[in-house]
């Protein structure tokens, strides 16, 4: 089956990119498929082939979307800010950014804002793989 982007999106959105803990998605040129590998359960079947390692929206131990979501809640009120972050303290960063309803920080309109950050950051993540993949 062809790559689409869906497929990548979705890999990339999970993807612990930790070789030596939860593992890496990876796409075999060879095969046209995506595995996921790791040092505990390595995909040998593709040893012998060209792979391109996926990047990571939010890479294991990198806090790269708690990053992203500090600086983006700097354009709300401070005191919002601080709502934010008092919930942060207590419950994580990786809940902040979730709905209320769903145990989270956000209204429907703080979060719909946020999803407009991380669909772009995803599709900007997914142009850089189709680029590399077309310049190979």
């Amino acid at each position: 089956m062809p790559l689409t982007d869906r497929m990548l999106t979705g890999a990339i959105a999970s993807n612990p990119a930790a070789f030596e803990g939860g593992g890496e998605y990876r796409y075999c040129r060879s095969c046209d498929e995506l595995f996921l590998t790791s040092a505990r359960q390595p995909d040998k079947r593709h040893d012998t082939h060209e792979v391109l390692t996926l990047p990571a929206l939010n890479p294991d131990g990198r806090r790269r979307m708690e990053r992203a979501f500090r600086a983006f809640i700097t354009r709300w009120p401070e005191g919002r800010q601080r709502e934010i972050e008092a919930f942060a303290e207590k419950r994580g960063w990786e809940l902040a950014w979730e709905l209320r309803y769903g145990g989270g920080a956000l209204d429907d309109v703080e979060s719909a804002e946020w999803q407009i950050v991380v669909g772009n950051e995803l599709r900007r993540l997914v142009k850089q793989v189709r680029d590399q993949l077309d310049g190979q």
